[in-house]
């Protein structure tokens, strides 16, 4: 409560209010009438410090009152030109009782004097109102405008993960019914075979599922899911899929979206490498670059033609995945491989 009542106080308010009182105590040192002008320099040095500090008594004084009065009021002691008056007539009636009691008055001096001191000091005490008025009312303006954009900045974030929520929500179904057709259709054709890749899709499911809701992971363990996915396409196309993957160890530590380079892995098995009779190869590799990662996916497949061209689901899914949550910073580019083939490059910005 006492904090609030005092909002606004501070050590720059108080060095403007010394300085006004410096330069009261310096005119009257050099008046004339106050009988030190022309003295030795020790009585104009006390004489301005005894005058100073009278001066910084009145004006502490009418500076705390009027903050009192102004703060009390709220909101209205920021619109209100009635709280204004009053802030202004207490902060100077104030700063005269308070120099009368602590002795700061010529002696023999009375109500007379005091009613000179309150008159001299209204003009002070207006500016004073004034410009706190002003600060009051470009602090709250700031305030409003700051927690209105903490606002937007929750609104956007609860937007954010929505969308990505969505997104994520389009990978599982389209990656998993996939796998599924693949076990289906081997099964009927070698069952041994589709025994062993349905196991080997149950271990893969186990530890694929709890990351497909997360927003993000490691580098790490997207190549241990790929590894699995891969290991499941090889008992199915056995001698016509090759994979080679190679990622340095200090990049297995890198946070990255989930399932974007399973979705790459699939998308060049099922476009590229498949449809061909001889089969083919995939290549994952990472990089660093400056502050950013490169991730390749490369086959060895049909190359850059029809649902290759960039226009595909999943395609289209990790650039929308990668726009809201890098902006511009994140990328994903399609090239043509040496000697045949796509490679699929995603730029994301390292920390």
């Amino acid at each position: 409560m006492t904090l609030r009542l005092l909002n606004g106080l501070s050590w720059r308010a108080l060095a403007l209010v010394a300085g006004f009182c410096a330069l009261q105590a310096l005119e009257w040192v050099l008046s004339p009438k106050s009988g030190v002008i022309g003295g030795p320099a020790i009585d104009l040095a006390l004489g301005f410090l005894s005058r100073l500090t009278v001066f910084l008594i009145t004006g502490v004084t009418m500076l705390v009152t009027a903050l009192l009065v102004l703060n009390a009021a709220g909101r209205t002691g920021r619109e209100s030109f009635i709280v204004a008056v009053i802030a202004v007539l207490l902060g100077a009636a104030a700063s005269a009782l308070v120099r009368y009691a602590v002795g700061a008055v010529p002696l023999g001096e009375g109500p007379r004097y005091m009613a000179l001191i309150f008159t001299s000091w209204l003009g002070s005490s207006a500016i004073l109102v004034a410009g706190y008025v002003y600060y009051l009312r470009a602090q709250v303006a700031h305030e409003e405008s700051r927690a209105a954009e903490l606002r937007r900045g929750a609104l956007e974030t609860q937007q954010l993960a929505t969308r990505l929520r969505l997104l994520q929500a389009q990978v599982e179904p389209h990656f998993l019914f996939n796998t599924l057709s693949n076990v289906r259709r081997l099964s009927q054709s070698d069952a041994g075979a589709g025994r062993a890749m349905l196991a080997q899709l149950t271990r893969y499911l186990r530890a694929a599922l709890p990351r497909m809701r997360e927003h993000e992971t490691t580098l790490g363990e997207e190549i241990e899911l790929v590894s699995a996915y891969l290991g499941l396409q090889q008992i199915r196309m056995g001698v016509r899929l090759e994979t080679s993957i190679e990622v340095p160890a200090p990049l297995l530590k890198a946070r990255v979206p989930p399932m974007m380079l399973a979705t790459l892995v699939e998308n060049a098995i099922k476009h590229g490498i498949a449809p061909l009779p001889e089969g083919g190869a995939i290549r994952i590799t990472a990089e660093r670059h400056a502050d950013a990662l490169k991730l390749r996916v490369a086959d060895t497949g049909r190359g850059l033609s029809g649902a290759t061209s960039g226009t595909g689901v999943g395609l289209a899914n990790i650039r929308a995945r990668l726009a809201a949550l890098y902006g511009e910073r994140a990328s994903l580019a399609l090239e043509a491989n040496a000697p045949r083939g796509v490679a699929a490059v995603i730029t994301l910005p390292l920390p």
